[in-house]
């Protein structure tokens, strides 16, 4: 009897080595699993992370093309306006040329003079209404082009952060 117990207790010596060693290994893939597990949640998280900064960047890029080509649109506006205000000043400075020729004509009737020099007046007021309103338009001119350099100026600042982004995605692989 004394040889049964000495041969149960030499199998569990035996047998409990490797049972620990396999809760052991067990132990030890689980932990490498966790770990793995939890450097997949940080890199998919930091991924997360430039996603949402690339929608807001890209967002803020349409925002910013999208206000460039209004201002852009309002300058064209502003310079064709400016450009038949100078138009009609060379119109009105033609017709005055014409009448105040009549007006200094010897050959032409007192009423025909008298005509053309009243007309010459209207045409001197309402050249200076105009010449009034072409600075009015060139001023309008030069602020909407300066809105336009500003605005392209945010353009080009939002355009090198998505550059950097992009370098900053392309050295960093996930």
């Amino acid at each position: 009897m004394h040889r049964s117990w000495f041969l149960v207790l030499g199998l569990l010596l035996i047998s409990a080595p490797a049972v620990s060693q396999s809760t052991s290994s067990d132990c030890a893939g689980m932990q490498a699993l966790v770990a793995e597990v939890r450097q997949l949640r940080k890199e998919l998280q930091t991924t997360n992370g430039y996603a949402l900064k690339a929608q807001v960047l890209l967002y803020r890029l349409q925002v910013q093309e999208a206000t460039l080509a209004r201002v852009s649109q309002h300058l064209n506006d502003v310079r064709s306006k400016l450009a038949g205000t100078q138009e009609h000043q060379r119109q009105l400075a033609g017709a005055m040329k014409y009448y105040e020729k009549i007006a200094d004509d010897s050959g032409a009737t007192p009423a025909q003079q008298k005509e053309a020099q009243q007309q010459v007046s209207s045409i001197k007021t309402e050249l200076q209404s105009v010449a009034a309103q072409e600075q009015q338009e060139q001023s309008a001119e030069m602020e909407a082009e300066e809105q336009l350099r500003a605005e392209q100026a945010k353009l080009g600042s939002l355009e090198d952060r998505v550059d950097r982004m992009e370098k900053e995605l392309g050295s960093n692989p996930q």
